[in-house]
């Protein structure tokens, strides 16, 4: 069993279930127990062999979701969510079962979902909620001006993120960041410009703060936590539908973006928007997902660990691509202080997980726990 959008109110949820290819034909149904069932128990039905133990309690349980098994190796059923504040913090359990008539089999699935109904990133997170989608990752552009581009963006490649998720419309403010943390080690203070510098160890306490504040409120949805974006994600939002080195084009020119240097074109320190510092968030405008500063601002660390530099791509297609295992970290879309060639969608970075990075910064997901 997988959940594979959150029970969010006012939201659809969606669960689904693998099942073998041998499976196909057979009548499948969800079991749905409310209250949730603490452990397990044997389950005999006259009549048919049973595999596996019931993970839901038969007194309390009602069934949901009957269909047949295709050939495609899992199956999924949506659920809208009403937008009733009272629901918040119901609990209740899945598991599915799987019937072989002919062969007179009765299979139980080897997990259940565990949810509880949340209320959602409350609407002063400024949360943007990103489908789940493919897109092609990496760069192909030319290793010279204007994009110099590097090896390890390539070979460029499919990747699906398979479940949906929330980002953050703006990167983390100072205000935000010394409301939850208790201090403010910003160079350039000011409420409403991104926290900067930061380590990705300081990041990762911001969000372990961060989730445990909104899970004791009830609204972080089951299996979601407020973590870094992994790299793949990151591209994806940053991207938001387009192939080209920016999200606004060929080029990145002074005043779509905080950054200082045209690469082949000009310096743009004679810009107004530049002002040689960071500037607030969502100071530019943003790109079709309504992610601002996805360009310049502050570099934004992500999930991802890497060696001495990023290893190359792989070639062919993944999905929920994540490395978990790296003397360093990777971060992404250039800082204040940034060429363009760092600032594109594909550029990829890497510091020290304690290093203060000078213009690291932090850019919360609500997100699958990784």
């Amino acid at each position: 069993m997988q959940l594979l959008a959150p029970a969010v109110l006012g939201q659809t949820a969606s669960f689904g279930v693998s099942h073998p290819a041998s499976a196909a034909g057979n009548l499948y149904a969800f079991l749905w127990c409310m209250p949730p069932f603490a452990g397990t128990m044997p389950l005999s039905v006259p009549g048919f062999t049973v595999q596996g133990t019931l993970r839901v309690d038969p007194a309390n349980s009602v069934s949901a979701f009957t269909g047949v098994f295709g050939p495609g190796g899992s199956v999924a059923h949506t659920l809208s969510i009403p937008s009733d504040p009272s629901f918040v913090g119901m609990p209740w359990d899945l598991q599915s079962i799987d019937l072989a008539m002919g062969a007179g089999v009765l299979s139980l699935s080897d997990n259940e979902l565990e949810i509880v109904l949340a209320g959602g990133p409350p609407a002063h997170r400024n949360m943007v909620l990103i489908p789940a989608g493919t897109f092609q990752m990496g760069s192909n552009a030319t290793t010279g001006a204007p994009y110099y581009s590097l090896a390890w963006e390539r070979p460029v490649h499919q990747v699906t993120i398979t479940r949906p998720f929330w980002m953050g419309r703006y990167e983390v403010t100072q205000a935000e960041f010394q409301a939850l943390m208790g201090y403010n080690p910003s160079a350039f203070p000011d409420p409403q410009r991104p926290v900067e510098p930061i380590s990705w160890s300081v990041a990762m306490l911001y969000c372990q703060a961060l989730t445990a504040q909104e899970q004791a409120a009830g609204r972080l949805p089951s299996g979601y936590v407020y973590r870094l974006p992994t790299e793949a994600e990151w591209e994806y939002c940053c991207r938001a539908g387009t192939t080209t080195e920016f999200h606004v084009g060929a080029s990145l020119s002074c005043g779509q973006a905080n950054f200082y240097d045209e690469n082949a074109n000009q310096f743009c320190v004679p810009d107004p928007t530049w002002g040689g510092r960071t500037s607030a968030v969502g100071s530019h405008a943003p790109n079709a997902w309504g992610l601002h500063d996805m360009h310049g601002n502050v570099w934004e660390w992500c999930l991802d660990s890497a060696g001495f530099s990023p290893v190359n791509y792989p070639a062919g297609p993944v999905s929920d691509p994540y490395v978990a295992s790296g003397i360093l970290r990777i971060i992404r879309g250039g800082g204040w202080f940034s060429r363009s060639s760092v600032c594109r969608s594909a550029y990829r970075a890497v510091d020290g997980p304690t290093g203060i990075y000078y213009l690291g910064g932090i850019r919360v997901v609500c997100a699958p726990i990784r």
